[in-house]
């Protein structure tokens, strides 16, 4: 075990450097956070008294938000609106030192933003500002050019599906066959509506629900997930398929060798949100690295360790995930 966890701190410190291209729904996360006292003489609801309020990057941009930690060199391309919420996501983006360029900005398109609204570390509830539709050729095509000329740059695409409008069959052909033609990663956080549309992809990293509803199969227990799994592989033919399990850990299918089933290592679970976005953040970023697909599997089930047990998607640190790996 000694000389697995060198392995997998030797893989970390390659991570500095590595140039990751993320691409899909781009989000602001806002939470509102106080407390209740009483319920509304108006209606039967809690009133909540508000004590903090924030903004914090959400979907495709939490996925920049974690890597930055990692002295990651990141590129972000997908939509936002030009409004005011739009602003303050560029500014937060900013802020961890990725610049917009690789952004469409539209008038006519809101920026998506999840307001939570939390007291005593619970949602009383969740109000979403959206346009869901799927963007049109002209907004993607954008997106793909943008693609064509930095593709030779770098070393990995992460596509992060949020059901937002960006991916599109469209878009994932394009992407996939762009990262294909030049010997690039491609990973995918997918969304069941695309689940089929992701063939031949480097990585693809559903949670239970999405590869039990994406591919027909109800994964209950060890028999079903093996069956789920295998047809997973024979329909849609990742290289990798690594299915996130909440508190029975992760499972590991890959291309001629036996399912590998991982516990979870999280002690105390906080707040899933942001769960897989870790998850698929440094899982590519390690196989970038030189990671074998169970090292890597490894790191990023401690990294969703640690992840768990912080609110509101903060990102962990470099150190912080270095000393877990070390004294365990």
């Amino acid at each position: 075990m000694k000389h697995e966890k060198e392995n997998l701190l030797g893989i970390m410190k390659r991570f500095s450097g590595k140039k990751i291209l993320i691409i899909g729904d781009i989000m602001l996360d806002r939470y509102i956070i106080g407390s209740v006292d009483r319920i509304s003489p108006e209606a039967p609801v809690p009133v909540v008294s508000v004590k903090d309020e924030r903004e914090v990057l959400g979907g495709a941009a939490n996925v920049a938000n974690l890597l930055s930690e990692f002295n990651v060199d990141i590129r972000l391309c997908g939509v936002t609106g030009q409004d005011a919420w739009g602003d303050i996501l560029m500014k937060r983006l900013s802020e961890i030192g990725v610049d917009d360029s690789l952004i469409v900005k539209k008038k006519d398109r809101p920026t998506t933003v999840k307001t939570r609204i939390v007291a005593h570390h619970q949602q009383v509830v969740r109000i979403d500002r959206e346009n869901a539709n799927p963007h049109n050729e002209e907004s993607l095509n954008i997106i793909i050019n943008y693609v064509k000329n930095i593709i030779h740059e770098i070393d990995a695409v992460i596509i992060s599906d949020y059901g937002k409008g960006v991916i599109t069959p469209f878009l994932i052909d394009n992407i996939v066959a762009l990262c294909k033609e030049h010997g690039k990663i491609v990973s995918v956080d997918p969304k069941v509506e695309h689940f089929r549309q992701y063939r031949d992809v480097t990585l693809i990293t559903p949670n239970n629900k999405e590869a039990s509803e994406g591919i027909g199969i109800p994964i209950r227990d060890s028999e079903s997930l093996l069956s789920a799994g295998r047809k997973i592989m024979d329909e849609i033919n990742p290289e990798i398929l690594l299915i996130t399990r909440s508190e029975d850990g992760m499972a590991i299918f890959q291309k001629g060798a036996d399912l590998i089933e991982m516990p979870t290592v999280a002690r105390d679970v906080f707040d899933v949100t942001g769960a897989g976005d870790i998850v698929i953040a440094v899982y590519t970023l390690a196989l970038t690295c030189g990671a074998t697909p169970y090292q890597a599997a490894l790191i990023s089930n401690y990294a969703a360790g640690l992840e768990v047990q912080k609110f509101g998607c903060l990102p962990i640190t470099y150190k912080e995930l270095e000393e877990t790996i070390r004294n365990e």
